[in-house]
């Protein structure tokens, strides 16, 4: 046996795209088809004819209907996911995996099964997932009658849905859906930075745009055009305002039908396969890092889960910031690579950010993006072999993000990384006091919720000398909805809060 024949490679990659426009029904991707063809393509790429008996672990990312906590299920319910997908291929794993809910869980799924390589534990892995959130969009539009169920059964270590990703004083007091959670944070970089609202949309455009060129020019992108800055800064009935700062095309957009998967091996499994040694892309050093939930992060402006997460991976393989060549940042909203730039001592309007695209602008397949992230980052150190690329991937709220660091030159030795030392970090914070009742705080985030006819609702996060207090504010109100008046400087602003029937509301700026 060689010294490095243990070290997990990555050996096969594959993605799909499909741009069906919703008329004719027999047309329509399937969501389990559309698994299975990353899964073949991944296969393929290995160039090796034996693999796929090889093949004894299977891991699927768990997708969007299936992380919902109130499925979206208009064609069906598939029972077993991962099971339905291998009844129609010749893989036979004796180890099968369904992801739990996350953006990050591609990497975290790369770095665990990196372990179980390296060990012996199993000998060749794919990992797979997909999304065709654009296909039941459109069938619905249409009013076509898909039918995508399946009562396949079999063993599958089921990983569920996770811990939630917020409590439920932050849903009773305002936080929800990503884009009115997230933009609070975005609200709280912005203060920070001391930008108004226009100039975070002119740099946060700046940006994308750049994203967006990337996506263009990338044949697995769902929407691949090369949009300005300035049609992305400005608000528009085709980039209507969300939830502020937020335009929609600031967002990641999942009306997506995408795939992709990877093959796993060790350098000697690869070498019994017959897989060329130009395939084999080495996992350096890697992070998995959990945040607490949003109201219990000291600085809303920031994201120790990011900066620890870089921090590990980086220094497990030996590395500087600047030692990188290509990096795909995890782009569901601009403030997640403007702070893992920001960690990384890089410029977003100079640096390269993606090698996708982003997922406003290449696509946002659920759990699955960063499957394609890696596809891409495998493909394009192939070519520049002396280079290394990082990809971050993110999950929830910047709740959770994964890190790894590739290089088609083999580490000297490897061995899994623990987060342990990391997560203490987190664990070791001061928990934050939660306030339910009246009060006055000063502003630390917030966000203005855009319907079609303009705003319908609003929240702020505040603190004081007793803790962190979540209000709501109520747009109809003319004492609580004037506070919006100030809502382009409402960060650092002094705000009174009544607690009635559960809820905290705003009752309007506290008098000096």
């Amino acid at each position: 046996m060689h010294e490095k024949d243990n070290l997990p490679v990555i050996v096969g990659v594959g993605q799909v795209v499909d741009h069906w426009d919703g008329q004719d029904a027999e047309k329509a991707p399937h969501p389990l088809a559309m698994i299975r063809a990353g899964m073949d393509l991944a296969i393929e790429d290995t160039g090796s004819s034996n693999i796929g008996a090889a093949i004894d672990c299977a891991a699927f990312i768990r997708t969007f209907p299936d992380s919902l906590r109130e499925p979206v299920i208009p064609f069906g319910t598939i029972g077993n996911l991962p099971q339905a997908v291998l009844a129609k291929t010749d893989l036979a794993p004796r180890r099968v995996i369904y992801s739990a809910v996350g953006g990050d869980q591609p990497q975290a799924m790369v770095n665990e099964l990196a372990a179980s390589l390296a060990s012996g534990e199993c000998e060749v892995a794919i990992i797979a997932g997909g999304e065709v959130i654009g296909a039941m969009k459109a069938a619905m539009k249409h009013g076509h009658r898909l039918d995508w169920s399946d009562d396949t059964d079999g063993p599958v270590e089921d990983r569920g849905k996770g811990e939630p990703l917020l409590s439920r004083y932050e849903l009773t007091n305002g936080l929800g859906m990503p884009p009115q959670t997230y933009a609070a944070q975005e609200q709280a970089w912005r203060a920070r930075h001391g930008l108004s609202t226009a100039e975070w949309r002119e740099l946060a455009s700046k940006m994308f745009s750049r994203f967006s060129q990337v996506a263009a020019a990338n044949e697995y992108a769902q929407f691949p055009s090369a949009l300005s800055a300035e049609f992305l800064a400005t608000p528009s009935r085709e980039n209507y305002p969300m939830c502020d700062p937020l335009l929609k095309w600031h967002v990641a957009q999942d009306a997506v039908n995408q795939s992709a998967a990877l093959v796993m091996t060790t350098v000697g499994k690869a070498r019994e396969l017959g897989i060329p040694e130009e395939k084999q892309i080495f996992l350096h050093g890697h992070a998995d890092i959990k945040d607490a939930l949003v109201s219990q992060r000291p600085d809303l402006s920031r994201s120790a889960a990011i900066e620890l997460a870089l921090e590990q991976a980086l220094t497990a393989s030996g590395l500087e910031s600047s030692d990188i060549a290509h990096r795909d940042l995890y782009s569901c909203f601009p403030i997640v690579p403007m702070l893992a730039a920001e960690v990384l001592g890089l410029d977003p309007l100079e640096d390269q950010l993606t090698v996708t695209g982003g997922l406003p602008f290449f696509g946002g397949p659920g759990n699955n993006y960063s499957m394609h992230a890696i596809a891409s980052m495998v493909e394009t150190l192939r070519k520049d072999r002396d280079a290394y690329g990082l990809v971050l991937a993110n999950g929830g709220f910047i709740s959770k993000e994964s890190v790894g660091i590739y290089s088609a030159a083999a580490p000297t030795t490897w061995a899994p990384v623990s987060s342990e030392a990391g997560q203490a970090k987190i664990a070791d914070r001061p928990e934050i006091a939660l306030i339910n009742e009246d009060c006055e705080a000063e502003v630390e985030a917030y966000t203005v919720i855009h319907g079609r006819d303009g705003p319908t609702s609003a929240y702020v996060i505040a603190r004081n000398e007793n803790g962190r207090v979540i209000a709501r504010i109520d747009t109809q109100d003319a004492n609580s909805g004037s506070v919006l008046a100030e809502s382009e400087d409402l960060v650092g602003k002094k705000v009174s809060i009544v607690h009635r029937d559960g809820v905290n509301f705003v009752s309007g700026l506290a008098r000096a």
